[in-house]
């Protein structure tokens, strides 16, 4: 039961991958049975999308909001302002993607209510990191 954070969308692709982002994401994903968390759900899928406004106005990379019940997986992505995560440090990128890491998971947690403990998931992610 996995909870899968992919490198953000068109970020990467445009500007390849930042190692620190990749290594802190891959842990989180590596380290995290969601069956520890729910048992409405076998996978949790989060891509933060880090577009400029123009991709995103022109109605490329819109978020997705995906919490599939019956089908036992959530599909999330959610922006980051890609100017605030284009001129920031390292250490402030990871902040900001744990940010929409935590953003995605409440949206799980609104959804599921009692069925998903969502302070020990992000206790747990944060010992993590």
């Amino acid at each position: 039961m996995a909870l899968n954070i992919n490198s953000p969308a068109y970020y990467t692709s445009h500007y390849g991958i930042v190692e620190e982002i990749y290594q802190m994401c891959n842990n989180i994903s590596r380290a995290i049975d969601i069956g520890n968390y729910t048992s409405s759900f076998d996978s949790i899928g989060i891509t933060p999308i880090i577009a400029p406004s123009v991709e995103i106005t022109s109605g490329k990379w819109e978020e997705v909001k995906k919490i599939l019940v019956k089908s036992r997986i959530a599909i999330i992505s959610l922006h980051i302002d890609y100017e605030i995560y284009c001129s920031a440090d390292v250490q402030q990128k990871k902040e900001l993607i744990l940010q929409n890491i935590f953003e995605s998971l409440t949206l799980v947690h609104k959804k599921l209510k009692k069925d998903f403990d969502y302070e020990k998931l992000i206790a747990d992610i944060k010992k993590i990191v």
